[in-house]
């Protein structure tokens, strides 16, 4: 099981706990956590979350992202993770 620390997604912190089998996207909606997105490939960019502490894996997808990012569509924590809003 991982934690997921969330800081300031919908002007609010909080934490949830996930066994790492859905993508952080999927996670957050069931957790009514609401982020921007469009395709659910990893095609559009519009998921992009800051990676603050953690490690995620990402699965196929078309876009460059930095190292303290990571795609909510395609990645799956693989650790305790904090994630942020892109400045």
């Amino acid at each position: 099981m991982f934690r997921i620390d969330i800081d300031n997604i919908d002007g609010k912190t909080e934490s949830l706990f996930v066994y790492g089998e859905k993508y952080i996207l999927a996670e957050l909606e069931d957790h009514n956590i609401l982020i921007n997105y469009n395709c659910r490939q990893g095609h559009c960019g519009r998921c992009i979350l800051k990676l603050v502490k953690g490690d995620v894996e990402h699965n196929d997808h078309l876009i460059e992202i930095s190292r303290n990012e990571l795609l909510a569509c395609r990645a799956k924590p693989t650790s305790d993770i904090k994630i942020s809003l892109r400045d």
